[in-house]
């Protein structure tokens, strides 16, 4: 479970204007959810935060770490200790959220110890919510309707909603109401309450591939060894175009590489609607691969990983045979066609930025020109962001940055 690149943070600048949003200034927010813990050797103890609710543990492996490292000097690059600090790439160990085999989630670190401490919070579960109640005049939401196997209810708030309904659903639940693009709600017999074009549309996801190996016994122990490289560009550049990380199976005898695209140059797709039914999914267009760059980031892809196997430091601990794609004649452009997978680090479909010409929420996270909606989940990134870590501890860190704006507007 990786921060978010520190110039990433600039895509959310550029997209509000508002500077708070720096890494420099969101960092405070990480440290508010961490409760950090690492066996490795060197740590910088005031990056990280030791007592949020999300235990992240990162397990440095002593045999495989002094391998890893080798590797990264014979090909010139950086071994990394710890992917928080000044410098955020390179080679290094995955933070991992699981402590004694369990994953430390949002329900267990924030919602059950809530729900035990403060009585008037009431969670409900099994439970749909299918329409926002909007007056297209005042732009107000009146309330939210939701169904659930005891029958059909509505819920009024007395300041504001909050959406928090994930990548795919929140758009979803916008549209529903009557909150996007007018074309799309006419064709699915849907009553424009807001237009807001923005709505559903720049979805992102990075999609990753496997190269695949036969090995004997693959030395990494419990730690997941990660690299964040640029394949093109010298060591000096910090725009990493691709993250590989290294998975055995439970046997030792296979070793995977997955390797993701930490920078997809194609337009994303998006989030619509198959009709009016609200318990009918989202239809979902994906769009992978649609820029050709994003093939031959993963081509490059591949044959960087295939030098980091054929290192002296690897080959001397364990023997490596190619599985797939393989060394043969093969058409490493139709194998990536052909075996691509999502990452699910979907994000961006209810985007931040400055107006409702292109994105939906402003930067203190409400839907633009709607009076008490806000969203906070992994669909408010920016349009123009590309994901070079995973989103899960940067969508904790946005929502600890909303708690505060509530806090200053209502005490």
């Amino acid at each position: 479970m990786e921060r978010m690149m520190a110039a990433d943070w600039n895509s959310f600048v550029d997209a509000t204007g508002d500077r708070s949003f720096a890494h420099e200034s969101m960092e405070k927010y990480y440290k508010r959810v961490e409760n950090f813990a690492t066996t490795s050797p060197v740590t910088n103890s005031n990056i990280h935060g030791n007592d949020g609710p999300i235990k992240i543990t990162q397990i440095y492996d002593d045999l495989f770490g002094d391998i890893w490292k080798k590797a990264a000097d014979e090909l010139d690059e950086i071994f990394n200790y710890d992917l928080s600090g000044k410098i955020d790439y390179g080679f290094s160990f995955e933070p991992s959220s699981f402590t004694n085999g369990l994953r430390s989630s949002s329900g267990d670190a924030y919602l059950i110890p809530a729900m035990a401490k403060y009585p008037n919070l009431k969670v409900i579960t099994g439970a749909t919510a299918t329409k926002f109640i909007v007056n297209e005049i005042t732009k107000e939401v009146n309330c939210v309707l939701f169904v659930s196997m005891d029958g059909f209810f509505s819920a009024v708030a007395n300041k504001e909603y909050i959406l928090s309904s994930g990548t795919f659903y929140s758009p979803h639940l916008l549209m529903l109401s009557g909150i996007g693009d007018p074309e799309i709600l006419r064709q699915n017999g849907i009553e424009v309450k807001h237009k807001l074009e923005q709505v559903g549309k720049h979805l992102i996801d990075n999609g990753f591939i496997t190269v695949e190996y036969e090995t004997s016994d693959f030395p990494i122990g419990q730690s997941i060894p990660v690299a964040l490289v640029n394949t093109q560009s010298p060591t000096t550049d910090t725009n990493p175009d691709i993250f590989f990380l290294l998975k055995t199976d439970n046997t030792k005898r296979y070793l995977y590489v997955i390797i993701f695209n930490a920078s997809p140059r194609s337009s994303g797709g998006s989030i619509s609607l198959y009709n009016s039914n609200p318990l009918i999914p989202p239809k979902i267009t994906l769009n992978y691969l649609e820029d050709h760059q994003d093939i031959l980031t993963f081509i490059n892809g591949i044959n960087y990983v295939r030098r980091v196997m054929s290192t002296a430091s690897i080959k001397q601990f364990a023997s490596l045979t190619e599985i797939s794609p393989g060394m043969k004649d093969v058409d490493i452009s139709t194998y990536i066609r052909n075996n691509l997978q999502p990452l699910y680090h979907f994000v961006g479909t209810c985007s931040m930025g400055k107006n409702s010409q292109n994105s939906v929420v402003d930067h203190r996270f409400k839907v633009h020109d709607i009076r008490n909606l806000r969203i906070v989940d992994a669909s408010v990134f920016p349009a123009a962001f590309t994901s070079k870590t995973g989103p899960c501890l940067t969508v904790y860190a946005l929502a600890e940055k909303l708690a505060d704006i509530l806090r200053q507007q209502y005490t």
